[in-house]
């Protein structure tokens, strides 16, 4: 039993390093990377879905947005500290 739980808290941790691994790619890419205050990993989906949907949008209509709607678009849904950065 023992050996059983010490391999499944070892596929545990892999699996976490790999998540965390590739929610450190996903916040370089995002509009509001900060190399003082890391973003959680809901802000990071949170901003990541925004930024996806704002990009649609500008692909959808064909034109570039002002600058004020898109910020207010990759901020919707986000808490106050990560809106500030």
């Amino acid at each position: 039993f023992k050996v059983r739980r010490m391999k499944a808290n070892a596929r545990e941790r892999n699996r976490m390093h790999g998540l965390n691994d590739a929610l450190e790619s996903l916040r370089k890419v995002v509009p509001c990377y900060s190399k003082t205050q890391k973003l959680s990993k809901i802000e990071t989906l949170r901003l990541a879905k925004n930024y996806i949907w704002a990009l649609s949008e500008i692909l959808r209509s064909g034109k570039a947005p002002d600058l004020m709607s898109f910020v207010q678009a990759l901020c919707k849904g986000l808490s106050q500290p990560t809106t500030n950065l």
